[in-house]
């Protein structure tokens, strides 16, 4: 009978859920989508140059280096020589995270389409097309984790670019 007790005693600690301290009532830590609007994912511009943030790989082209601003376009920096560069421009293409260059023409990715600029003139690329669907879609339905609570998805909001964590009232949505 006490093995029992001890059991059942045992079996209660398991089976409680353990609230943080920094929750109110009725709240839990969960995923939440971002969202982006499709226009404003495709919206390709030239921009003067900025500070680099996150960067990413680079690649060089005649007396140019392309530096990727991981998911926001990427740099154009003139090489002037003896460890001289100067940025002349940022070429802004959301979610960017690849370039290539072949002969005269840039090539990255926004979101899953295929973007091709002619680099004629390097410090100001001209936009020549878009590929729709180029590369495949990631599957942003599910945050990246498995196992956790998040905000489902409503697609009447845009297009989900990301997942953030946050503290929002139960969810209705698990993985």
């Amino acid at each position: 009978m006490k093995i029992a007790i001890l059991i059942f005693i045992a079996f209660s600690f398991v089976a409680c859920e353990r609230q943080s301290v920094n929750e109110p009532s009725g709240t839990v830590a969960a995923f939440v989508p971002v969202y982006a609007k499709i226009v404003d994912v495709q919206t390709i511009e030239l921009l003067q140059s900025q500070a680099t943030v996150v960067a990413g790989k680079i690649y060089a082209y005649n007396n140019f280096v392309y530096q990727n601003e991981m998911q926001k376009g990427f740099h154009i920096i003139k090489n002037m020589g003896a460890n001289n560069f100067q940025k002349v421009g940022f070429l802004k293409v959301p979610f960017c995270t690849e370039i290539a260059i072949k002969g005269n023409y840039l090539y990255c990715n926004n979101i899953n389409d295929l973007v091709v600029f002619n680099i004629t003139d390097p410090a100001n690329p001209l936009f020549v097309k878009r590929v729709k669907e180029a590369f495949p879609v990631i599957n942003q339905t599910y945050p990246p984790v498995s196992n956790t609570a998040f905000q489902c998805v409503d697609n009447s909001k845009g297009i989900v670019t990301n997942w953030e964590r946050k503290t929002i009232p139960t969810p209705k949505c698990r993985r």
